[in-house]
């Protein structure tokens, strides 16, 4: 089974095989069915979707990157360069012991993140369009046949691409799978081999995170306090402020630790990437965005989420100066 970040960069749009009735109101991955669809399938969806809805081609990756050290490879998860994470996938592999294999499990969580965050964004998108749908649907009197008219217009636009965005977020989850799994792997067998190693523990714990698993995930960040020396690692600040957000449901103490992680390293870019999911004010997630773009021009939020925020925020700018 392909990869699903070679799937991704590489603009290997594989044809999905069509099932029988399956048939939903979406315009992207036809006949691809949203419960049995395959990691093939999903890459397709994925591409359709950008294709559609404003993203340029997917990046090619870096044509003279050559990966040379697991310190490089380390450098380009925190730059959450996803347009490289092949390559260093394909220096790293095979690479044993308990810092090479922490290392390569926060690689492929890192992935897994990744998808996982363009889900959540266009998930929030698809529940807003959905209440717009609701509106749109809604029978009135006293509009003219041309509003009606237009309206009926609207609703079928709204229709089908909430049904895109429902299928685009299946398909970034089921590219998720395979990285995900593949990273709590290494991490685990990182720990057997050196249970004293407080990285380990922080590339489990993230896992976990990502599953929701937060009895497992505080055992992980236990372990971690145990062993650590020194300084809290910037990973583990971010950790904490993605638990704020996705167990607690707070999101300022989520924004308070994220700006933290980003004012101890910079360069954390999946932690601007996240600053664009918890603001919900439009303006603020626009400012976010723009921040985001310019750390990283193809990030896969940028190129997913990105032209819907736009456009969202076009629109708010236009009714602001309506109201006024």
């Amino acid at each position: 089974m392909k990869r699903a970040a070679l799937v991704l960069v590489a603009l290997v749009a594989l044809a999905g095989c069509k099932k029988p009735g399956a048939t939903d109101d979406s315009t992207i991955g036809d006949g691809i069915d949203l419960e049995t669809m395959r990691p093939d399938e999903a890459a397709q969806v994925v591409l359709e979707f950008q294709r559609k809805y404003g993203a340029s081609p997917p990046p090619q990756p870096s044509a003279n990157l050559e990966v040379r050290s697991m310190a490089q490879v380390l450098e380009i998860v925190r730059a959450d360069r996803l347009v490289d994470y092949e390559k260093a996938r394909m220096f790293a592999a095979g690479k044993a012991g308990p810092e090479a294999l922490s290392v390569r499990s926060y690689l492929e969580t890192s992935l897994a993140g990744a998808l996982l965050l363009a889900a959540a964004i266009l998930d929030e998108q698809r529940r807003q369009d959905v209440t717009e749908l609701r509106q749109a649907s809604q029978s009135r009197p006293l509009e003219s046949e041309e509003d009606r008219r237009k309206e009926r217009d609207r609703a079928a636009m709204l229709k089908a691409k909430t049904a895109d965005l429902r299928k685009v977020v299946r398909a970034l989850r089921v590219l998720s799978e395979e990285p995900l799994e593949a990273g709590s792997e290494m991490a685990q067998q990182a720990i057997r081999q050196d249970p004293q190693m407080q990285f380990g523990y922080l590339a489990n714990a993230n896992y976990y995170r990502l599953r929701g698993s937060w009895r497992e995930f505080d055992q992980m960040m236990r372990y971690a306090r145990d062993t650590e020396k020194g300084e809290s690692p910037p990973i583990r600040t971010y950790l904490r402020a993605m638990e704020a957000l996705e167990r607690y449901v707070d999101e300022a103490k989520c924004r308070e630790l994220l700006e933290d992680t980003l004012a101890r390293r910079p360069e954390f870019v999946r932690a601007q990437a996240n600053l664009v999911l918890v603001d919900r004010d439009i303006d603020d997630k626009y400012r976010q965005l723009q921040k985001l773009r310019e750390m990283s021009p193809n990030h896969l939020v940028v190129r997913t989420a990105g032209p819907i925020i736009e456009q969202e925020y076009v629109t708010a700018q236009q009714l602001r100066g309506a109201f006024e």
